[in-house]
């Protein structure tokens, strides 16, 4: 063993697995909160969730009763120094996180917190050193540059590949890793710990390094069988072992807030911190999906999710290539997935491009203001690439002529998007579920949720809950604290009357016929230029 693997090996936690119990190898499990549980003597207690997203971070106050007390965000930006590459500095994350908690602290002064979780986005990368630092920018999902690693995973026997349970996609973090020791040896060497992006956050809350079944059957190095880290495809990518985390369950304790950590937050040290989990798993949890029910969450993507109640059972066919399953955040369970890389983030760049307010955006796909199809103009959302699926397109405008307007483009911009939805959706077993519960900013709108729900040709029932990520993450916070979670009926409030499709027959058609007409141009886009 070199003398680099040595010195991993001196630092906290080990690469198996923790099962149930705490992170770490000294076993940081048990204790209660110190202080005062959050510097606010004699207020009511609550659990702090942080939902760390692409662009952006939200903090959440939860009441053991499960009455959101206050929400904040804060935002920052993904960089894309080349095509085909997205970054970000994590220390952005950590002064996003210092404002928004700094601010609800602020609000809610008497608030006694109890414990707290990160949940964040999935598949990035962040390199660091022992203390924390992290010794290159943090790699994020829409990256593209480990296209050509793949073919280490495509190299796998039959049966080690299908352990994975997953298609090969380069912004995973196993490829992303494997690009890393290829292309910045250097950072890789100075690293002590691969982590995920919420796991870096929460490192940086208590000092301990850890991940959770959610984020790591992720990562294309998870074996799903065996509930642990796949050794062949770890081998076969040529990371080092030793920069892996030790996995212990979402709601294990991972730690407890260094008193460095408290003082910025303005919370009290010692506080019980949970290892966390993805950010769709802890959205799961934030809404109350039930065993077998289906959600769809836009946000920066957009996630379209079915609950299985068990692993499917040898024998069983496979699912579509496109449709990914991962661990739910509660022990055991399991999701199959069909994923969008460019949701809001394409509508994002779309309306900042034509300087247009979100209002303006959303208020083109009011029916009685304009009708469907843009006047024949469409848009393809594939800026940042997709995870698989068909000519490798990157996103464009087609069909555009002397009278196309700004609105006409906002207008395809949201039909685009939403057409690629439906696409994504036919990947999952038995095609798009006809009831659906939708979350995340990118539902909030109920022009946009009338538009879905006539493109998937489902019904679509809106969750009223403030952040469903960071809810389900304060969640998590409770189970770290040793503290019954909140009653989930108060947690997720169901919107009044739920979006139906239309049940016109001429409508249904034409769309239909737009929907064919994207998937064209979208099988005969040109492929982009392969990132370096």
């Amino acid at each position: 063993m070199s003398e680099h693997h040595e010195e991993r090996r001196d630092g906290a936690g080990g690469t198996g697995t923790g099962g149930d119990g705490g992170a770490g190898s000294d076993g940081t499990g048990g204790g209660t909160a110190g202080g005062d549980g959050g510097r606010g003597r004699g207020g009511p207690p609550a659990l702090l969730g942080i939902d760390l997203g692409t662009s952006g971070l939200k903090a959440l106050l939860l009441a053991e009763d499960g009455t959101v007390l206050g929400e904040e965000s804060a935002g920052y930006a993904v960089h894309a120094p080349a095509p085909g590459q997205a970054e970000t500095d994590p220390e952005h994350w950590w002064a996003a996180t210092r404002d928004a908690v700094g601010r609800l602290r602020r609000r809610l002064p008497h608030v006694r917190v109890r414990g707290l979780c990160v949940d964040g986005q999935m598949h990035g990368l962040v390199l660091t050193d022992a203390h924390g630092t992290p010794t290159r920018p943090a790699i994020c999902w829409p990256d593209q540059r480990a296209g050509k690693d793949l073919a280490a995973w495509a190299a796998l026997p039959e049966a080690a590949r299908a352990r994975l349970a997953n298609p090969l996609t380069p912004g995973m973090y196993g490829p992303l890793l494997a690009w890393a020791t290829r292309a910045d040896a250097a950072a890789v060497h100075a690293a002590r710990w691969a982590l995920l992006p919420k796991d870096w956050l929460r490192h940086r809350l208590t000092d301990r390094a850890a991940t959770d079944p959610s984020d790591a059957s992720a990562t294309l190095l998870w074996d799903v069988p065996a509930d642990d880290w796949h050794t062949e495809a770890v081998e076969a990518a040529g990371v080092d072992p030793g920069l892996l985390p030790p996995v212990a369950a979402s709601g294990a304790r991972a730690g407890e807030l260094t008193r460095r950590a408290a003082e910025a937050l303005g919370l009290a040290p010692g506080l019980p911190v949970a290892v966390g989990a993805g950010d769709t798993p802890a959205a799961l949890l934030g809404t109350g999906l039930g065993p077998d029910g289906a959600q769809l969450t836009v946000g920066s993507g957009a996630q379209l999710v079915r609950r299985l109640p068990r692993l499917p059972e040898p024998g069983t066919p496979p699912a579509p290539p496109r449709t990914h399953l991962y661990r739910t955040a509660d022990p055991h369970g399991w999701y199959e997935m069909a994923a969008l890389q460019n949701a809001g983030i394409a509508l994002d760049w779309a309306r900042r491009l034509l300087g247009a307010s979100w209002e303006e955006l959303y208020a083109t796909a009011d029916p009685r203001r304009r009708p469907p199809g843009a006047e024949g103009v469409v848009f393809l959302p594939q800026l940042t690439g997709e995870r698989t699926g068909p000519g490798g397109a990157r996103g464009t405008w087609t069909g555009m002529g002397l009278s196309t307007t700004r609105d006409h483009l906002l207008q395809a911009a949201l039909e685009g998007v939403a057409y690629a939805l439906l696409d994504v959706a036919r990947d999952l077993r038995g095609g798009c579920p006809p009831s659906l519960l939708v979350a995340g900013g990118g539902t909030r709108d109920p022009r946009m949720r009338r538009l879905l729900a006539d493109v998937l040709g489902a019904t679509l029932h809106r969750v009223d809950t403030a952040s469903a990520s960071a809810a389900g993450a304060a969640l998590l916070a409770a189970d770290a604290a040793g503290l019954p979670r909140p009653p989930l009926d108060a947690v997720t409030g169901r919107a009044a009357a739920p979006e139906e499709p239309s049940h016109w027959r001429e409508r249904r058609a034409a769309g239909h016929a737009r929907y064919r007409r994207y998937r064209r141009l979208l099988e005969e886009a040109e492929p982009a230029p392969a990132p370096h």
